[in-house]
């Protein structure tokens, strides 16, 4: 039977189990290093395509306003044709 510590994050990551553990720890510690660094660089990511947006927008209205446009002209033609076999 398999029994760890629960508050013990590295009891849990070199859990042997089935012939893994000692063989997968490294690997799974690679993995469990970079998750705390996932989130901000999506939210960095998110922020600069937004701040790039806003910059074409001001940059572009017109061009923005037919892209806009056009989109919604395409999402409700897909949207009646739904209705119709």
């Amino acid at each position: 039977m398999l029994t760890t510590h629960p508050s013990s994050f590295d009891q849990k990551r070199d859990l042997h189990v089935g012939g893994l553990g000692a063989n997968a720890s490294g690997a799974l510690a690679a993995v469990t290093d970079r998750l705390p660094e996932g989130p901000e660089a999506w939210l960095r990511a998110a922020r600069n395509a937004a701040r790039d947006a806003d910059s074409f927008v001001r940059a572009n209205p017109w061009a923005s306003l037919a892209v806009i446009a056009l989109a919604g002209v395409a999402a409700g033609y897909l949207l009646s044709q739904r209705n119709h076999p």
